[in-house]
């Protein structure tokens, strides 16, 4: 399950203790066009303005020593006790010929983390991660879980939906992103130059985009079960020179959610070095949402 290789909708473990009880599993979703690894890997080394280009139009880039991938290096310094993977899907903008969108993909999420659960780990916490995209997929999963818990022949629908204490979303576009207009004109570009298809998530993540707002109304009944926090960018992506998700679109308005401004720009945000101070309003979030809400009693002020 480890490993580099990239392979359409599976778990990657990146991190387990070998000693002690696990008490938690976190499970990252990246987003548009992101990998893996790499979605949460910072580089020390600037990346020359080529290199930036074409890594914003493939997935990942070669890995150097000098990379922090901080779920695997940084976080289990701060929660030892917790099991960290990734979930990897396709979400390349261009040359993407899966048929799944993000109903499939968050079928598939639920599938494979009940796979690596159900010998031993029904019932363990659960915690999401979610960058762009991959909050909308984690969205649906918990979505999908709690609408079909009573299913005898899917038993993992139940155990992550009862289990999943919080969910901490990086840049995700619950009402969609005006740049992702962008994303698809460079996606017809390379369509024209090369022959090959644009990702069908391009018109799924535009702003009102019909499908955010069915994945907003089907997640509603079910937010307040957990610990909500939501980090959105502060600076405007280097090539775009603006905001890729806006604040309004990045929280989700609900009385009991944690919403912070975090440094960098929407694919940076997600990105920390060692001694980045960044790290410290990152993993602190995610050990306040593993214990879930304090109170599930508060009104849902989630905005469409």
């Amino acid at each position: 399950m480890a490993g580099d290789s990239q392979q359409s909708g599976s778990i990657h473990l990146l991190y387990a203790p070998k000693e002690g009880v696990i008490e938690l599993d976190i499970i990252a979703v990246h987003g548009l066009n992101g990998h893996y690894l790499h979605t949460w890997t910072h580089t020390d080394a600037p990346a020359k303005p080529v290199r930036r280009w074409s890594r914003l139009l493939r997935k990942g880039a070669a890995k150097t020593d000098t990379d922090t991938v901080w779920l695997r290096d940084l976080l289990p310094e701060k929660l030892p006790n917790a099991r960290i993977m990734t979930f990897e899907y396709d979400s390349s903008i261009f040359g993407n010929r899966s048929t799944f969108g993000v109903e499939e993909n968050a079928a598939k999420l639920l599938e494979e983390l009940w796979n690596v659960r159900e010998d031993e780990a029904e019932g363990r916490s659960i915690v999401f991660i979610g960058h762009g995209l991959g909050g909308i997929v984690i969205k649906q999963a918990i979505s999908t879980a709690n609408q079909n818990r009573r299913r005898l022949s899917q038993p993992w629908y139940a155990d992550i939906a009862d289990c999943t204490r919080g969910i901490v979303f990086f840049g995700t576009p619950h009402r969609g992103a005006d740049k992702t207009k962008w994303l698809g004109l460079v996606s017809r570009i390379v369509q024209t130059a090369t022959n090959q298809p644009k990702s069908k998530f391009i018109n799924v993540l535009e702003t009102h985009s019909a499908h955010l707002l069915e994945f907003s109304e089907d997640f509603k009944p079910y937010v307040n079960q957990y610990a909500i926090a939501s980090f959105y960018e502060e600076q405007p992506h280097r090539l775009l020179g603006s905001l890729v998700v806006e604040k309004m679109s990045a929280v989700l308005w609900l009385a009991h959610e944690e919403a912070v401004m975090m440094g960098g720009d929407h694919s940076s945000m997600c990105k920390f070095g060692k001694n980045d101070k960044r790290f410290d309003l990152a993993w602190r979030a995610i050990r306040r949402v593993s214990k879930g809400r304090p109170d599930n009693n508060s009104a849902v002020v989630m905005m469409s």
